[in-house]
């Protein structure tokens, strides 16, 4: 009995979100590997294009003082990791250089930034501003990202470095991504 009166004074204090709705959608490409299993890998790196495919929703509630105009994509490594470690050594997170780009249903608006660095900071992969005076809610099957990766890529090739010289390993990282909603209020 007391267990009821309990639950019925807590859910009387429950109140549901009016804001916006905003939700990455993996569809394709949750583990990465980069396999160096030739010294031609070693030298020239690897480039893994289209690895992950994104579908984006964002609604906007039109909740006074916190209108929606677009988004910004954010990552980094995991709990702000910062380095890679391997069984017996550990790699640098710039490394690995990851890019995203529309797929899907995006038009004006969206803006890549190329290749970024992994680091154990927040970083923006790209951003999104609707260029409709009313944003127009985007859902996940008609709105979607790829999001490419690269490691060990030549200075002269635009990568970082090859990994020549590093010990071989199994090196493992996880990535984090962050769907940011922005216009006023937010």
């Amino acid at each position: 009995m007391l267990m009821v009166l309990l639950l019925s004074a807590w859910a009387g204090h429950v109140f549901s979100q009016e804001w916006n709705y905003a939700r990455l959608v993996l569809i394709y490409g949750g583990d990465i590997p980069f396999h160096f299993n030739s010294i031609k890998r070693y030298a020239e790196g690897i480039e893994i294009e289209e690895g992950t495919i994104l579908g984006i929703t964002l609604a906007d509630s039109v909740q006074a003082g916190h209108y929606l105009t677009g988004f910004d994509l954010n990552m980094r490594a995991f709990n702000g990791a910062t380095e890679i470690l391997g069984e017996a050594g550990s790699l640098d997170l710039n490394v690995i250089r990851i890019r995203a780009a529309n797929y899907l249903g995006f038009g004006p608006g969206f803006i890549s930034d190329g290749y970024q660095d992994l680091s154990s900071g927040w970083t923006t992969l790209c951003t999104f501003t609707d260029p409709n005076p009313v944003f127009s809610d985007l859902v996940w099957d008609t709105h979607q990202l790829v999001i490419s990766y690269e490691c060990g890529k030549p200075v002269a090739a635009g990568g970082n470095g090859t990994l020549l010289g590093e010990p071989p390993d199994y090196y493992r990282v996880e990535v984090e991504l962050e769907l940011v909603p922005s216009g006023p209020g937010f």
